[in-house]
């Protein structure tokens, strides 16, 4: 059992009681602008009094899951309840979900989801084009330096890290329109790892090393693809795609620098792996949900 069968439970009710589906979107609504406040507000965010900011956080966590756990109160019946509390009494929570104990709300680990301090709305460029433009859309985020000075630190922070991820992703697309038998073939490897990576994250038994396999063996896959494809490929197509990798492979986060130093090796496609390797994937999290309810 684990995280997503919950979530998976959530996603079937919310299906089948509209109005559950209605209070979770209306609670998800007011706690995300009341964090969205609390940053603004706080230096925190930015690396002041990050104690402070954290317990803060959960404290509107907290008064939005026992609001919302009122106002659904009766709309659920017994037996869907009873679903609900069981699968999450079978987990192990994590201290991120230990909020999930102090209410029987089903939805309530969905909303501690939107909830999420650090989620991102949209990714970190800004639907940006260029590199200079994705940084200068968070340069008042970043931390390290390299948005505003635009030199190359040792470790990029996290906003200037997933700037780069957007637009290194964004310049492979554009490269791989003018390769379409490659690119099928990159989706098709990529999809594959996706589902993967999905199956994996049901089984909270899996060691790390399993996923560290799967991601090696789709970036040993990559690496035919792009060998077999050479005589298509020319250098100036890979021009900007080759200076997008290597800033990436600054990343301060380890798994993505660790694909984006093997991109000259593994070529296109190493962009989209570096994201879809990352914990959290909104691909992979979503494939696992999907899995989930099907179970």
């Amino acid at each position: 059992m684990s995280r997503y069968d919950l979530l998976g439970v959530e996603a079937q009710l919310f299906e089948q009681y509209p109005a559950l589906a209605d209070r979770h979107e209306k609670a998800a609504r007011a706690g995300s602008e009341h964090i969205r406040g609390l940053i603004e507000r706080s230096d925190a965010a930015r690396g002041g009094d990050a104690d402070a900011f954290a317990e803060h956080v959960a404290s509107i966590q907290r008064s939005a899951l026992a609001s919302y756990a009122a106002s659904v109160r009766g709309i659920v019946s017994v037996e869907d309840m009873v679903r609900w509390v069981r699968t999450r009494d079978a987990l192990r929570l994590s201290a991120y979900d230990s909020l999930l104990r102090e209410v029987d709300a089903p939805g309530a680990a969905s909303l501690l989801d939107a909830l999420e301090a650090v989620h991102d709305s949209g990714d970190a460029s800004g639907g940006q084009a260029t590199l200079d433009q994705a940084l200068a859309a968070v340069a008042d985020r970043c931390t390290c330096g390299y948005a505003s000075t635009r030199n190359l630190p040792k470790r990029t922070c996290y906003v200037c890290a997933q700037a780069v991820t957007a637009v290194w992703d964004a310049e492979e697309q554009r490269v791989l329109l003018r390769l379409p038998a490659l690119r099928e073939a990159v989706d098709g490897v990529l999809d594959a790892l996706v589902d993967r990576l999905a199956e994996i994250k049901l089984d909270p038994a899996t060691e790390w090393s399993v996923v560290e396999h799967e991601q090696r063996k789709a970036r040993h896959r990559l690496t035919r693809l792009n060998r077999a494809a050479r005589g298509e490929i020319f250098d100036e197509m890979l021009t900007n795609w080759r200076e997008l990798a290597s800033a990436a492979s600054h990343d301060s986060r380890p798994i993505a620098r660790s694909v984006a130093k093997g991109a000259k090796r593994s070529g296109l496609g190493t962009a989209r792996l570096s994201a879809i390797a990352l914990p959290g994937n909104a691909l992979v999290e979503s494939r696992a949900k999907k899995r989930a309810q099907q179970r």
